[in-house]
């Protein structure tokens, strides 16, 4: 945020003072200039496309490509006053299609407050969704015909506001569209001027039942990216590059990531009839677009934006009370240049089918006047952070694949990316997570650039040996020379050492770097490759096994693993400030998927545990000295040998779990788990200051020996140097480590076992197995 700004600041609450004394006489102006450069008007030369899109509050019909408009998001009024409100109406882009007979319209809506803001509380109530409020569309469909005011001829109930929403327009529209967000709510209606620029609710009011417009909404969001404002005090911020811009779909705030069930798209189909032209009109010579929403007395944002008129008065109060913004209640004067619907370009529409008639004399040349033109495409691959390949002498209908492969020793924990490509010469046969096979994670295909990313901070991908990491298959549509780009924003590789995962980045905000300079990264070898062959892709299977571990009592975790895990290993951990008097337990398991091998209750001196049945493990103990769990240690601990793919589940029910203290001899217990149902011990006498928490791990479970710590098939003094330095934290332990560097097997890992293995080395004990 500039310097500037906080002169701004102080001027504003000097001119507040003002406005507070003249009345309504003084506006003050917060904001004014260029806006900041993710606010786009027709993108990337996109004026609408030809299509039929059907409504039926299903957004499959629309694709990016139709995107004719951008705003921001959360860059309206409640931003600044009023962030406890319940409806917010944040505009975000607006799309634009049509065919021989209708234009259809899209209007993507956005409210990314979850990303800081408790569900169900202010801006999230009524699932964070604007309820029975005014949201408008305004087109420009004849630019030499008269333009509306806004305004009604005269005023109803007091106000001249078309449905009571105060709004002057200068920017020339012809028809306003008014429509409750809530649709099926009210009667919408498509507005047009008289002679002198104002409307009625009689002569110029078309109801949408009687003109055939429909309209419907689905809660989603059809744009791979969202940007908009993470933290700002002012409202100049939306003409600042430097403000705190981020992407609602990749950034993560105090409450986490965005979830786009709290966004809504309206889509809408408008006869060309009800609006007096044509499809080859529209063609020919376009139309403007705009649309608004509302707090049914004010416009409170719109796309394209027009920041002078909508945060004019963000920082004044409403009248009714100082909590929100005298945006809610001001006459917006509309000035912004409206979005362009098709005349670009665009191939008129036919009304008739035209057949071509063939010459009656056609001639032939006898030679070529001209060299034919190559018959070849050459396609050259490139990456900001993959090398470059090239191939030429590929025709019409051929199939090509890129793929680019990537080699790390560390797993892959995240990745973010994106593919663009020359379409004219090259048609992406490719789809979804396909183009990713390793990470998968969310692919929009739906347009040129593809976005990608994926994450997975508990396990990440392997891409030991390498293997792709976007592979793509494209039909030749052209000749000449087609470029196809793969743009890597983000890559992060990592490990997990102690219970800590550690990350490096070796690509950030698209710029490499070297991470063998970052503490734990030195040993780290990356490598890339880029292959272009004939012919389509090989589709890569991948046998994993992703394994639920579930509970009644204890936290859920799920865990991958790829074809050469045989074991895995699940442990329930647990911390109390209170001892464990008894506890019983049953566990099952998926036969299909899983052959137990063992369990344990390594904290548990003398426990039982049984397998009564296939598919099912029990255990229970008792203790009147009590179990200390005072730090976090492994409660039960299954391993399980793997011979099947797909997703299984592991279920731990604890039946009963009594803590407890002594009082002289007595000891008191209570009930933490009775009968499979969790108490609040809390309120019984005695357990007021209870604590407890659970943790749930999933680890390959690997074969090892007790004690063989550097795991080469023998406990020997190396064994004991290298806990010595784990302990002194010179290095990290793999899982399979940490369980054969538990010597006394207690569930935990420290000087103790250092003692218990020389104990073991110099033959005075044997250790188990």
């Amino acid at each position: 945020m500039k310097n500037t700004k906080k002169l701004i600041s102080v001027l504003l609450a000097a001119m507040l003072l003002v406005s507070m004394t003249a009345m309504s006489a003084v506006s003050v102006s917060a904001v004014s200039g260029e806006l900041a450069s993710v606010y786009k008007t027709n993108p990337d030369g996109q004026y609408g496309k030809q299509a039929t899109i059907t409504i039926d509050g299903n957004v499959s019909d629309w694709s990016e490509d139709m995107m004719i408009a951008r705003g921001a998001a959360w860059d309206c009024p409640n931003h600044w006053r009023g962030a406890h409100e319940n409806s917010l109406a944040d505009c975000y882009a607006l799309f634009a299609a049509y065919d021989s007979t209708n234009l259809y319209i899209g209007m993507q809506f956005v409210n990314t407050t979850d990303t800081w803001q408790n569900a169900g509380n202010a801006s999230l109530m009524d699932g964070g969704k604007m309820g029975d409020i005014p949201i408008i569309l305004g087109l420009s469909v004849d630019p030499t015909s008269t333009g509306m005011t806004g305004k009604l001829a005269s005023p109803v109930n007091g106000k001249l506001g078309i449905w009571g929403v105060e709004s002057t327009f200068q920017t020339h529209v012809d028809h306003l569209f008014y429509m409750s967000a809530k649709p099926g709510s009210g009667d919408p209606a498509m507005f047009t001027a008289d002679s002198t620029g104002a409307t009625d609710y009689t002569t110029h009011c078309t109801h949408f039942s009687s003109a055939g417009i429909s309209y419907k909404k689905a809660d989603t969001n059809i744009c791979s990216e969202i940007w908009g404002l993470n933290y700002s005090d002012d409202p100049v911020d939306v003409f600042d590059d430097n403000a705190d811009w981020v992407d609602f779909k990749t950034f993560t705030g105090s409450k986490g990531k965005h979830d786009i069930k709290y966004d809504t798209f309206y889509e809408m189909a408008i006869p060309f009839s009800a609006l007096g032209t044509t499809a080859s009109n529209v063609a020919s010579n376009g139309i403007g677009a705009i649309f608004f929403g509302s707090r049914g007395e004010s416009m409170m944002d719109c796309v394209p934006f027009d920041g002078d008129s909508m945060l004019d008065n963000a920082l004044l109060e409403y009248h009714a009370g100082d909590n929100t913004s005298k945006e809610k209640e001001d006459d917006d004067l509309i000035t912004v240049p409206l979005a362009r619907i098709g005349a670009q370009g665009d191939t008129p529409i036919p009304t008739d089918p035209v057949t071509p008639t063939e010459p009656t004399n056609p001639t032939q040349p006898t030679e070529p006047s001209i060299e034919p033109p190559s018959a070849d495409l050459t396609v050259n691959a490139s990456s900001n952070y993959f090398n470059s390949q090239t191939m030429s002498g590929l025709e019409i209908g051929d199939t090509v694949t890129v793929n680019y492969e990537l080699n790390s020793n560390f797993n892959v924990r995240s990745a973010d990316w994106q593919l663009s490509y020359d379409s004219s010469k090259l048609r992406l046969k490719t789809s979804g997570t396909d183009l990713c096979p390793i990470g998968g994670g969310t692919v929009n295909d739906s347009g040129n650039p593809v976005f990608g990313n994926f994450t997975d901070a508990l396990n990440g991908f392997s891409f030991s040996g390498s293997k792709s990491f976007v592979q793509a298959e494209f039909e030749v549509i052209g000749t000449g020379t087609a470029n196809v780009q793969l743009t890597v924003d983000e890559l992060n590789v990592g490990y997990v050492s102690g219970g800590t995962l550690y990350l490096a980045s070796p690509v950030e905000n698209g710029q490499t770097v070297n991470i063998k300079n970052q503490p734990g990264f030195s040993g780290a070898n990356l490598s890339t490759s880029t292959e272009i062959e004939e012919g389509g892709s090989t589709p890569i299977v991948i046998d994993t096994l992703t394994v639920n571990a579930q509970s009644n009592f204890f936290n859920a975790a799920s865990a991958t693993f790829n074809e050469d895990t045989n074991q895995v290993t699940v442990t329930y951990q647990l911390q109390s400030n209170m001892k464990l008097v008894n506890a019983q337990w049953s566990l099952r398991y998926d036969t299909s998927k899983l052959s137990y091998v063992s369990a344990s209750m390594p904290a548990v001196p003398g426990a039982t545990i049984m397998t009564p049945q296939t598919g099912a493990v029990t255990g229970n103990f008792t203790d009147l000295s009590m179990v200390d769990f005072s730090a976090m240690s492994d409660f039960a601990t299954f391993v399980f040998d793997v011979h099947g793919t797909g997703d299984t589940t592991v279920t731990l029910t604890v039946v009963n779990l009594a803590v407890g203290y002594k009082s002289g001899s007595q000891v008191n217990e209570g009930y933490l788990v009775d009968y499979t149902e969790v108490k609040n011990l809390k309120t019984q006498s005695g357990f007021t200051n209870l604590n407890y928490s659970t943790n749930t791990i999933i680890n390959d479970g690997g074969a090892f020996l007790r004690g063989d710590v550097d795991l080469d098939g023998e406990v020997t003094i190396n064994d004991a140097t290298l806990l010595q330095r784990y302990l002194a934290e010179y290095t990290t332990l793999n899982a399979t480590q940490l369980r054969a560097a538990d010597t006394n097997v207690d569930g935990k890992v420290n000087i103790r076992d250092v003692s218990n293995l020389q104990r073991a080395l110099a033959f005075y004990i044997i250790l188990q197995a």
